[in-house]
């Protein structure tokens, strides 16, 4: 939350859509108070599995997006059991959210990724798309 806050515009408004988990609301609040100078967070739930009210109507398909995610997250995360030092999970997702986000293609785009990179046109390995993002990182 202290992360959206800190890379938004000051005139975005942010909305959290979570669960029904009440730690989220004293999290926000929190956050809001100590805030000087950047915008509120708002926040909205979803609860349970179906659609009993106008805000789980709304923002259930926010709330599926990053289900979807972390559940695609785990899969990619369990076989490795885990990990010994924060160095290896910051690792892991960095090259998770870079095949996720530069690599894969997803069907809800007609099978293109999310972010285009013109300099992965000409390369038709998955091992020399890696090479060439790695290159650009560098």
């Amino acid at each position: 939350m202290k992360e959206a806050l800190r890379t938004a515009d000051p005139h975005q408004q942010i909305t959290l859509v979570t669960d029904g988990n009440p730690s989220y609301p004293a999290g926000i609040h929190f956050i809001n108070a100590q805030s000087i100078n950047t915008p509120d967070i708002q926040h909205r739930k979803v609860i349970g599995l179906q659609n009993l009210d106008e805000e789980s109507e709304e923002f259930r398909p926010f709330k599926q997006l990053i289900e979807r995610l972390i559940r695609t997250y785990k899969h990619h995360v369990k076989p490795s059991h885990g990990f010994n030092i924060i160095n290896g999970a910051i690792a892991l997702t960095t090259l998770f959210v870079t095949h996720y986000n530069f690599l894969r293609p997803h069907s809800s785009l007609k099978y293109k990724t999310p972010i285009h990179l013109p300099a992965l046109e000409s390369i038709d390995t998955i091992q020399g798309k890696w090479a060439k993002i790695l290159s650009l990182a560098a």
